[in-house]
């Protein structure tokens, strides 16, 4: 399967945010003097994990929406009332394509899962320098999103 560019481009932006939250954590274990080796293997992993997660799901939202048939838009039947608002089953194609991303979920819940329970039980690694940085693309999502927000207003 070849890589769509927007899920290479927006990868890349997740590992730009990432690599300088990563970073600025390593600035602070400098500045209160715990920076040693593990600290930079640490965080290197956690970045590794933080990413491949965030690409793994991406490939999966591409896989999945790949597959899904195109439906014409029928202007009718978008404006709904709340009296009119009806339950259509869902498809197979979405069916499948529900059971994929919950699969995709759940194999990359354990994938983190693994990394740290290596994370903390390997000497070679500091542990929360390997921890933190897996939750560093929530606080990516967090940021761009409100930083599109504002330029959207201006």
């Amino acid at each position: 399967m070849k890589v769509q560019p927007a899920v290479q481009a927006e990868t890349k932006k997740m590992a730009l945010g990432v690599g300088v939250l990563t970073v600025l954590m390593i600035a602070v274990f400098l500045v209160i003097r715990q920076f040693d080796y593990t600290v930079l293997l640490g965080a290197l992993l956690g970045f590794a994990a933080a990413v491949g997660n965030f690409f793994l799901m991406a490939l999966t939202v591409q896989k999945v929406t790949g597959n899904m048939p195109v439906l014409p838009k029928n202007e009718e039947e978008t404006e709904e009332t709340e009296d009119e608002e009806k339950e259509q089953p869902l498809s197979d194609e979405a069916r499948q394509a529900g059971k994929q991303m919950q699969l995709s979920f759940l194999l990359r819940m354990l994938m983190l899962g693994g990394v740290a329970a290596l994370a903390v039980t390997a000497p070679i690694f500091h542990p929360w320098a390997a921890l933190l940085p897996m939750l560093f693309p929530r606080v990516v999502i967090a940021l761009r999103s409100l930083f599109e927000k504002k330029q959207k207003e201006a």
